[in-house]
């Protein structure tokens, strides 16, 4: 079965909202007034590193003005901090704080709970099939530099 690229795109464009909508039925941040750019920000700041205002936006895919309203919700709600370049005062990092890495903790049992019930009726390849799968795809997709 050979596919194209117009099949591809439109396959990824269809079934985007099912996707989006699969990730927030995961996660319950309704009891937790952040947006989901804002929990997407908590993700990306999860992966180690301290980023500048301009790289967390260019992942965001938004403007630095954008972003300083996410930031700035977060940092109130304690889940990043902001912390000075030591040799330049003007380059602002932005760092997830220990409340933020907790809440992301807490999804990550949620998520795994959640499809623990959900996929019970899978046979365990089925389930590996499914893993390999999601990780193909991000896989795929980190590779590309897209924006």
């Amino acid at each position: 079965m050979n596919r194209n690229i117009s099949e591809l795109g439109e396959l990824i464009f269809a079934h985007y909202p099912k996707i989006r909508k699969l990730y927030r039925d995961l996660v319950s941040i309704r009891d937790i007034p952040i947006s989901i750019t804002q929990l997407t920000c908590l993700h990306i700041l999860n992966q180690g590193k301290d980023l500048t205002m301009t790289q967390l936006a260019s992942d965001l895919c938004m403007s630095n003005q954008q972003l300083t309203k996410v930031v700035d919700a977060l940092a109130e709600l304690n889940m990043v901090e902001r912390v000075c370049d030591p040799n330049n005062r003007r380059k602002v990092y932005a760092r997830l704080s220990a409340k933020g890495r907790e809440l992301l903790a807490s999804l990550q049992t949620e998520v795994s709970d959640k499809l623990s019930f959900v996929l019970r009726k899978m046979s365990q390849e089925e389930i590996d099939k499914l893993y390999d799968s999601i990780f193909y795809v991000v896989h795929c997709f980190d590779t590309l530099h897209i924006g």
